[in-house]
C-alpha cells in the first residue's frame, strides 16, 4: 500500500491554516483586476501586480512567524513527521503561493493589454523590473523571517522580529537598485541580480532552518 506524502499534508495545512486571511487577499486582488482591466491605468497596474504575486507568501509567512509556532508544534507531536519534510512545506509553501501569484498577474495582465493596448508599452518597459523586485522582497523575507522565526529571538518579539525582516529585506533590494543604478548597469540585470542573490539567501536560509529544526525540542 502505498504511503501518503507527509510533505504534501503539511502543505495543505500550510494553505488551510492562511485560508482566513486568503480569502480576504483573493478579494483585494478581485478588485483590483476588475480597476485595472476596466481602467488599464498604470498606476493600478502597478498595485495590482504587486498584491498578486506578494500578498499571498506574506500571508503564509505570518501563519509561520513565532506566534503560530505551537500549532507546527503541536501537529509534530500528533503526527509521525520527519522535522526535515516540516522545513520543506515551510519553503514550498511560499515557493506554490508566489508562482500562483505570478501565474494570476500574467493572465489578468494578458486580458488588460488585450483590452487596453496602451498599457502594452507600460507593462514591457516595467513589468520585469517591478516583479523582479517583488521576487526579490518575497525571497529575502522568507529567508529571514523562517530561519529567524524558529529561534527563541524572533518566537519573544512578534510582530516586531517580521517588521524588522522585512525593512532588513527592504533595504537590501533597496541597496541592489542603487548600486546596480550608479554604476551604470542595465536595469535588466540589475533585476536579474535581484532575482539571483534573493535566491541564494532563500537556499542558505533553507539549510540553516533544517539545522535549528533538528535541535529543536518539541
Amino acid at each position: 500500500m502505498r504511503k501518503n506524502n507527509p510533505t504534501i499534508g503539511l502543505l495543505m495545512f500550510s494553505f488551510y491554516s492562511s485560508r482566513g486571511n486568503m480569502g480576504f487577499a483573493f478579494l483585494i486582488i478581485l478588485v483590483l483586476s476588475a480597476a485595472l482591466l476596466i481602467t488599464g491605468n498604470q498606476s493600478v497596474y502597478l498595485f495590482f501586480t504587486s498584491v498578486a504575486v506578494g500578498a499571498l507568501p506574506y500571508l503564509i509567512m505570518m501563519k509561520m512567524g513565532a506566534k503560530n509556532q505551537l500549532q507546527w508544534e503541536k501537529l509534530q507531536i500528533s503526527m509521525p513527521l520527519k522535522r526535515k519534510n516540516m522545513v520543506v512545506s515551510f519553503y514550498l509553501s511560499i515557493l506554490i503561493a508566489m508562482l500562483a501569484g505570478l501565474l494570476l498577474c500574467g493572465i489578468i495582465l494578458g486580458i488588460g493589454i488585450a483590452l487596453h493596448a496602451t498599457l502594452l508599452e507600460h507593462v514591457a518597459s516595467t513589468a520585469f523590473a517591478s516583479i523582479a523586485n517583488i521576487i526579490g522582497l518575497t525571497l529575502l523575507m522568507a529567508g529571514l523571517i523562517l530561519p529567524i522565526g524558529s529561534t527563541k529571538f524572533g518566537e519573544n518579539r512578534g510582530e516586531l522580529f517580521f517588521v524588522i525582516c522585512m525593512g532588513i529585506a527592504i533595504g537590501i533590494v533597496f541597496l541592489i537598485n542603487y548600486v546596480g543604478s550608479s554604476a551604470g548597469i542595465q536595469p535588466v540585470f540589475i533585476s536579474l541580480a535581484q532575482i539571483v542573490i534573493s535566491a541564494i539567501v532563500f537556499i542558505i536560509s533553507y539549510y540553516f532552518t533544517r539545522k535549528i529544526y533538528a535541535k529543536m525540542d518539541f
